[in-house]
């Protein structure tokens, strides 16, 4: 016989509820759309990630569009390289979706957060791959690189990834002297390209300009709702990281690296929150990541008893937020 609240445990884990979440995203997202303006601040060496798009709703599409996409990248890699103790597992893309679409900021326009939450996941599968290959590596350390070469031409936050992602290297045992060289080659490459084909010019290049995102002020309620939901998440991540910790130490050495990397990208994005506070909002998307993929962890390792009631306050906590969102928009 099955335990009780099995049914509605299992339902939270599968596909059927990540569907659900997809869908609530595109909800959430028309009914915000229009309601809150998303700061666009922040510069690249060349240009501003926020020219890209001018079209409201085709912004508002487009960042739709890359939270579906990410959600689906997350659940592609945990089957790939089972991060997260079981491969079927969807609860945490479907709370990462889900965290995105109830905060309007994150989900009603395409901005510089999302683009970096999108490429640090595609990032992440030629990182993980790396693992163990040695002198084999030098290829994906160049593409990791190179992309996130290629996107600092528009936003100054891609810089700071790239000393994580060395970290990442040396977690995937990878970092030698020949993937020294393929660092260096993978983030000169863009401008090499670009300066040399004429594509840019060189007295265009600007040192990346760090601005605060606050700038173009929404009203105080939405600023304080953004703020205090930064604070949440923050929270909720260490808290459930901490509680993580144990079990996680009893993985495999492997599994472990890519872990340690998730670790160190959530340290990274509460330290940059905390520095770079004024523009707080770019790192909000890969700090609902790291939250989602923990809280999978967790998921995953607690008793059944747990899992429901937890769950079902946090999804009642995610639509109370968007509920107080609506009403101070």
């Amino acid at each position: 016989m099955a335990k009780k609240g099995s049914y509605i445990v299992d339902y939270f884990n599968n596909r059927g509820f990540f569907g659900l979440s997809i869908l609530l995203l595109i909800i959430f997202s028309v009914i915000a759309s229009g309601n809150f303006e998303v700061p666009q601040r922040g510069y690249g060496t060349f240009h501003n990630l926020a020219t890209w798009i001018q079209s409201s709703d085709t912004s508002c599409f487009v960042a739709v569009l890359c939270n579906v996409i990410t959600g689906v990248l997350l659940v592609t890699l945990n089957i790939m390289f089972r991060y997260i103790k079981s491969y079927n597992c969807f609860v945490f893309a479907a709370v990462f979706v889900l965290l995105q679409g109830i905060n309007p900021f994150l989900s009603t326009r395409f901005f510089a957060g999302t683009a970096m939450c999108l490429v640090v996941v595609v990032a992440l599968f030629f990182t993980f791959e790396q693992y163990g290959k040695r002198g084999g590596a030098s290829q994906g350390m160049f593409l990791v690189m190179a992309l996130l070469s290629f996107f600092t031409l528009y936003h100054y936050v891609f810089f700071l990834l790239m000393p994580l992602f060395v970290l990442g290297f040396a977690y995937m045992r990878v970092l030698d002297v020949r993937g020294a060289f393929a660092v260096v080659f993978g983030i000169i490459t863009p401008y090499w390209i670009a300066l040399g084909t004429g594509l840019e010019s060189l007295s265009a290049f600007q040192a990346p300009q760090f601005s605060a995102v606050w700038e173009s002020t929404p009203q105080f309620a939405a600023r304080g709702w953004a703020i205090t939901m930064a604070i949440v998440t923050v929270a909720l991540t260490v808290l459930v990281t901490v509680s993580n910790f144990n079990t996680m130490l009893n993985y495999s050495v492997h599994v472990r690296a890519y872990n340690n990397f998730f670790v160190a990208l959530s340290v990274w994005v509460l330290l940059m929150m905390a520095i770079d506070f004024n523009d707080f909002l770019f790192y909000m998307p890969l700090l609902n990541m790291c939250f989602a993929i923990q809280f999978g962890h967790w998921y995953v390792i607690s008793p059944h008893e747990t899992r429901q009631p937890v769950t079902m306050w946090l999804l009642a906590a995610m639509l109370t937020a968007f509920i107080i969102a609506m009403v101070i928009a």
